[in-house]
């Protein structure tokens, strides 16, 4: 399929999806490092009638966990840390014996370090989100808590894993989570529209997306009552796991920082974007997990690196397929699979002439 043929399809679909209200958000489109698609719709603030702009704000979800990664293998390649070193040796006050000695960085970056994924138990952390805004914040949640199962022995998604890798991060390089990420990578990439902003119903600042949701709370448990903003229920800061705010032209910034190394080395790029472990095959796809990045092998013909992320009221993804070059960004205030629906679209097309 040519370019012009994929964008006017994609176009195409996502005018059709936004005027069902099935979409509400930014989309960015580009080929071999040049823009070729730019598309907004929605409401930024529905109470206010503010529309979605191109340089809207949305909050990434767990997109943010490119970023915690990155800083890691920065620091690796500092020689501060190891990927194979444990916990322990940067958080020697850490609580939990079994983690301190037994868990890895290495098992952190890949979900397979036995630690959860926030608790369950909406009521309990609605009744914290107020204080969370500092990594030490969240780390507090779980410190005490046991492993659910031996480090190494399995996947299982974490948010838990990747708010102590921010620690460790804090711990290493002697400095601020969020300082450390926007002066080695949002600065260094050229992404001033990027960062973990405060938002409550106090500090609605009008270039940042408000999210709407149809669940009853954060994890898509499923509601008949009309869509609602989630400023009740939306943490009130990001952490190291998820939740920051950007604008699909810093992602773009970010993915082309990325694939140009202005972040890591060559070798360290392709180390974290190689697959560390696998999470599952389904059909002709086969998902892996990097260190900070989801990676997708389809059949051996196409690669296709990036994150998602999604929330009550958000819903991002990131994607940089390989041979040829596109980097698909799509960010929504509505729940899930807004976004992911979009990019799957964009998914199809781009890989529809090697796949056949």
């Amino acid at each position: 399929m040519t370019k012009g043929n994929l964008i006017k399809k994609l176009r195409l679909y996502l005018e059709e999806q936004s005027k069902i209200d099935n979409f509400s958000g930014t989309v960015l489109v580009a080929k071999d490092g040049q823009p070729v698609l730019e598309y907004t719709s929605g409401f930024a603030n529905k109470e206010s009638h503010l529309v979605n702009k191109i340089n809207t704000k949305f909050s990434l979800g767990s997109v943010n966990k490119i970023f915690t990664g990155v800083a890691i293998a920065q620091l690796v390649e500092k020689g501060l840390l190891k990927f194979d070193d444990i916990v322990g040796k940067y958080l020697p006050d850490y609580p939990n014996p079994t983690v301190k000695k037994q868990v890895t960085i290495h098992h952190l970056l890949t979900h397979t370090s036995g630690l959860g994924h926030y608790p369950k138990d909406w009521d309990k952390l609605k009744a914290f989100r107020e204080s969370l805004r500092s990594i030490s914040d969240f780390v507090g949640l779980f410190k005490d808590k046991p492993l659910l199962f031996r480090p190494g022995a399995k996947y299982q998604y974490s948010a838990d894993g990747y708010e102590l890798l921010g620690a460790i991060i804090e711990a290493t390089a002697r400095q601020n989570y969020y300082d450390y990420v926007a002066d080695n990578i949002f600065h260094k990439a050229g992404m001033p529209n990027t960062d973990f902003y405060e938002i409550d119903r106090v500090n609605l600042n009008p270039n940042v997306a408000i999210g709407y949701k149809k669940t009853r709370d954060s994890f898509f448990s499923p509601s008949k009552a009309p869509p609602e903003n989630n400023l009740a229920v939306n943490l009130i800061k990001g952490s190291a796991a998820g939740g920051g705010y950007s604008t699909v032209y810093d992602l773009f910034h970010f993915s082309q920082a990325l694939l140009e190394h202005r972040l890591l080395s060559h070798e360290m790029t392709c180390l974290v974007t190689t697959p560390q472990v696998k999470i599952e095959t389904v059909e002709t796809q086969t998902l892996y997990y990097g260190y900070g990045f989801q990676i997708v092998d389809f059949a051996g013909q196409y690669t296709r690196i990036g994150h998602g992320g999604a929330f009550a009221g958000v819903n991002a993804r990131l994607d940089i397929y390989k041979e040829p070059v596109y980097t698909v960004i799509v960010l929504s205030n509505y729940d899930r699979p807004t976004a992911f629906r979009v990019a799957g679209k964009a998914e199809k097309l781009i890989t529809m002439n090697k796949m056949l």
